[in-house]
């Protein structure tokens, strides 16, 4: 009785690492690869040389290191911005650049 109980206790552990061993022999080799390929594109998750426009700068705004980027970036749009509003008519006349090339074509003179 006791040799039939320990012959169980042998084979099941036996066959518990067949099972283990073939497990990771199919997780091993080019059609694992291939497979492994095609079941994370049908998950539809894309990779950032997949990404576009909005998408991909907000998922390059999540990373740490462009954080000074980003925020130099914010800064100098959001003084760009401020100055473009602030260019009135008045200023336009009085700016020899924008009178030269925006204007009447006539140069300004100081």
């Amino acid at each position: 009785m006791a040799d039939n109980a320990k012959y169980e206790e042998v084979t099941n552990y036996f066959k518990e690492r067949m099972a283990e061993s073939k497990k990771i022999a199919a997780s091993r080799g080019k059609e694992a690869r291939i497979a492994a390929e095609q079941a994370k594109k049908a998950s539809g998750v894309q990779t950032w040389r997949q990404m576009t426009g909005v998408r991909l700068m907000a998922h390059e705004m999540s990373h740490v290191g462009n954080r000074p980027f980003m925020i130099g970036f914010a800064t100098v749009a959001v003084l760009g911005l401020y100055a473009q509003s602030k260019f009135s008519d008045e200023a336009k006349a009085n700016s020899e650049y924008w009178s030269t090339f925006h204007g009447d074509g006539k140069k300004a003179h100081h």
